[in-house]
């Protein structure tokens, strides 16, 4: 049975902790290769083990064995967002990425939130078959395409990592 609560939980061991950055780590290397070249880490142990603390990052786990995770908060009143959603890709098709954005859905709600917001980052002229599988998914769940913007715009020094220049792809689901 599949089990999602915050990662900041007492028991919530560090060992959890690194096994769920491992998922997220993989994850990032194998479907960002075209963003940012190989060997790319997406966020460092430490840096998500500050969002854990926050008490921004949930967990899954499947039968006692660490296999997802997401980033959520409040973007600004009223707007959530969420990000680095991973799933273990071992356990593909089992429902933990649905079941880490219903969660996230469910807390906004219960937060008065009306919206929730966000962005894929993708390869200018580039087609990466993730890229357009995530896309599609994320409109499957009622997020709708709201627009791009480069994405060296939006973060200049990050920008400077990319092997491809990109783009912020960016989508809204109205949550009532």
């Amino acid at each position: 049975m599949l089990r999602i609560q915050l990662a900041n939980e007492t028991n919530v061991t560090l060992e959890n902790r690194k096994q769920l950055h491992e998922i997220l780590r993989i994850a990032y290397a194998l479907t960002e290769i075209e963003v940012w070249g190989e060997n790319y880490v997406r966020i460092t142990f430490e840096e998500y083990n500050e969002l854990i603390d926050k008490g921004e990052i949930l967990i899954a786990y499947l039968e006692n064995q660490v296999v997802g995770g997401i980033h959520f908060y409040e973007r600004k009143k009223g707007l959530y967002s969420f990000s680095l959603l991973c799933a273990d890709f071992d356990k593909s098709g089992l429902g933990i990425g649905r079941a880490l954005v219903d969660w996230v859905e469910a807390e906004a709600l219960k937060n008065e939130a009306t919206a929730i917001q966000l962005e894929i980052l993708r390869p200018k002229g580039i087609e990466v078959p993730f890229k357009k599988q995530i896309s599609d998914w994320y409109q499957r769940m009622g997020y709708n395409y709201t627009g791009s913007q480069n994405f060296a715009e939006v973060k200049p020094v990050k920008a400077r990592n990319l092997i491809n220049p990109s783009d912020f792809d960016y989508y809204l689901k109205t949550l009532s």
